[in-house]
């Protein structure tokens, strides 16, 4: 196993307390550059590490190694077989704001980390890379996502599985060189000065595939990804604070950490591993078409009901259910839906009744009714997202249900087919308007 190299602790008390004395003596006389911000000041202060109330918020500036939040990934992946689960299986995605991925607490969106002064106006980047000083965590030596054509995709501390980052304000993958983004459109305080805050600063979309690489590192325990080193960093560079260079190697170039970067990118404690047989998913009707039907219609109790198929294949050894390491089967509906659900109080135990037009409320777009799923002629909850409880009332059933028809078997592969219904129909309580039904859901198997 190659050796695994961890970030050095560095001794700053001594450093935070002077430094911590200076800022409290340094006031607007000393006008310049960029300033980490503190707290919130008073309505009349002149300090320059603090921001008048209404600009926002502040918190300390650190990037804990263990201070990730959620990057919007299912909490639950699973790796069986390189049969069922090929080198290049993508096993999950999520895409999160640094609101939610940049610490362990959410920040909100007016959380300021800078202020800088005008003239500094061009001169300010977001600076990201992997870690690349760390084995399992964004090193040179181990992007082993070259194996399955996935450039960026570096090891982590599971073995067979490699995560690749993207900043989706650039679209570039994050590797262990240090890349820029100028950041723009900052909004100014009261003094004038450019605040650079949580909702300034990149989105990012996290993937996690499947490898094979001989002799690879990494773990094959199930559990929680308990390794402490986060994945990648968001740093900040500016006048008057030292940070990376734009084009060096994270491997010997981290200067500002951990005091001046604002957030830390890792799958420490958000998400589990299973090594379990399962089943996944071959295909769905992509669209199911409901006839016309008129408001009079609606409101005196008539529907419209249509079939639609989901097709999946198991492993022969595959547990079907909804306890823990079983393999269940979910339709997630979309964040559209969602919202509207929730503002209609059509969601209850994790899970909604309704599927809900993508964009309910909206010019053009009835409103009043929704669509109900059955399976096996009983009403069955949707998911609201990717981690809601393991159960029915969270949206969570067996893949293998008792409609569900075998097709075939080859290599120990069970192909199944099922036929589940959607019924569109008046929402009780609700007022019915005109317009088109556009909703849209995704089916989701995994291992619980």
């Amino acid at each position: 196993m190659p050796p695994v190299h961890t970030r050095r602790v560095r001794r700053h008390t001594l450093a935070w307390i002077l430094g911590s004395m200076l800022m409290l003596a340094l006031s607007e006389s000393a006008r310049a550059q960029c300033y980490w911000v503190a707290r919130v000041g008073t309505a009349t202060t002149t300090n320059l590490y603090e921001i008048r109330p209404g600009e926002g918020s502040a918190r300390r500036i650190y990037a804990c190694d263990t201070c990730n939040g959620s990057l919007g990934l299912p909490n639950v992946i699973n790796v069986t077989s390189p049969e069922f689960q090929p080198p290049g299986t993508l096993l999950a995605s999520g895409v999160a704001t640094f609101m939610e991925y940049g610490n362990n607490v959410q920040d909100n969106p007016d959380m300021v980390f800078y202020r800088c002064a005008p003239e500094d106006a061009g001169k300010l980047f977001e600076m990201y890379s992997t870690n690349g000083d760390n084995a399992y965590s964004g090193h040179q030596n181990y992007e082993y996502g070259t194996s399955i054509g996935v450039s960026g995709g570096f090891a982590t501390v599971w073995k067979d599985v490699i995560s690749r980052l993207t900043n989706l304000e650039t679209g570039e993958v994050f590797t262990n060189i240090w890349k820029a983004r100028s950041l723009t459109g900052l909004d100014v305080d009261s003094r004038g000065f450019l605040l650079v805050k949580a909702k300034n600063l990149s989105r990012i979309r996290t993937e996690l595939y499947r490898v094979a690489v001989p002799n690879g590192i990494g773990v094959t325990d199930p559990g929680m990804y308990g390794y402490t080193q986060p994945n990648a960093y968001i740093a900040f560079t500016g006048p008057g604070i030292s940070g990376p260079i734009v084009g060096t190697n994270h491997l010997n170039n981290w200067p500002g950490w951990p005091d001046y970067w604002p957030g830390t990118i890792g799958l420490y404690g958000k998400v589990s591993i299973r090594r379990s047989a399962t089943c996944s998913v071959n295909n769905v009707t992509p669209v199911v078409t409901f006839g016309t039907i008129s408001i009079p219609e609606l409101n005196a109790g008539s529907s419209r009901k249509l079939p639609f198929d989901i097709e999946f294949k198991c492993e022969a050894t595959a547990v079907s259910g909804v306890a823990t390491n079983a393999t269940a089967m979910g339709i997630l509906v979309s964040a559209g839906s969602l919202a509207a659900a929730e503002r209609l109080g059509l969601v209850s135990g994790g899970g909604a009744s309704y599927l809900l037009s993508d964009r309910y409320g909206s010019a053009g777009i009835a409103s009043g009714v929704g669509i109900r799923i059955q399976r096996n002629n009983q009403n069955v909850k949707l998911l609201t997202s990717l981690n809601t409880g393991s159960n029915n009332s969270g949206g969570w059933y067996p893949a293998q249900g008792p409609a569900s028809v075998l097709l075939d078997t080859q290599g120990g592969i069970r192909r199944y087919r099922e036929t589940f219904s959607a019924t569109l129909e008046k929402l009780a309580g609700q007022t019915v308007t005109a317009g088109r039904i556009e909703a849209t859901a995704q089916v989701i198997i995994r291992v619980q």
